[in-house]
């Protein structure tokens, strides 16, 4: 994914280990944008950092220039994996299981969630007809992009008239795109559709 459409360049929160504090600082310290910090160096952000109080004194810039590098050069996915491997901007102790700041940061901004059992990411599911398919064994994004739209058409006409009407033909590809962390096509889809339609 592109995130560039997201986010601006002058973003600097994108990055693992800045916030809005600090996100300050550094600019008013010139490190305006993604290029300013991919030209900066670690020890050149920690003297910024110690110069605007002892409260910016721990944290560890080390990382910083490289994933502004990897933003400015539009190097999305690279970044997306060093980020899943860094913890509050440090190499030294991440784990690859984390989602990264700046796919946390995408969702929120695409308006989605990133919990796999939420099934009312998915257009035309609302909290009822979550409760429906969790009823009947379809608790995750992959279980929904696994089920079959007959499967889907014959749990919702076994709850009643009112759920007759929902079509359930997107939602396997909506689901899809969820669990493979597709976002953006997810929302292009989304937009195209009226209900789930």
């Amino acid at each position: 994914m592109n995130y560039a459409v997201l986010f601006q360049r002058d973003n600097l929160q994108i990055i693992e280990g800045i916030g809005p504090k600090v996100e300050q600082v550094l600019k008013e310290a010139g490190i305006s944008d993604w290029q300013k910090m991919a030209e900066s160096t670690p020890e050149s952000l920690a003297e910024i950092l110690a110069n605007a109080g002892s409260a910016y004194k721990m944290m560890n810039p080390t990382s910083w220039p490289q994933q502004g590098k990897l933003a400015f050069q539009n190097r999305w996915e690279e970044l997306v994996e060093l980020q899943k491997f860094l913890d509050a901007g440090r190499e030294d102790q991440g784990d690859m299981d984390s989602p990264s700041k700046i796919e946390q940061m995408a969702l929120k901004i695409l308006g989605f969630s990133n919990n796999p059992e939420d099934l009312k990411i998915v257009e035309g599911i609302g909290p009822k007809i979550e409760e429906l398919l969790k009823n009947a064994g379809i608790n995750t994004w992959a279980d929904l992009a696994a089920s079959a739209a007959d499967r889907l058409k014959a749990i919702l006409g076994e709850a009643g008239e009112n759920f007759r009407l929902a079509d359930p033909g997107s939602w396997p590809q909506q689901a899809a795109l969820a669990a493979e962390g597709r976002w953006q096509e997810l929302k292009d889809l989304q937009d195209r559709l009226s209900g789930g339609k």
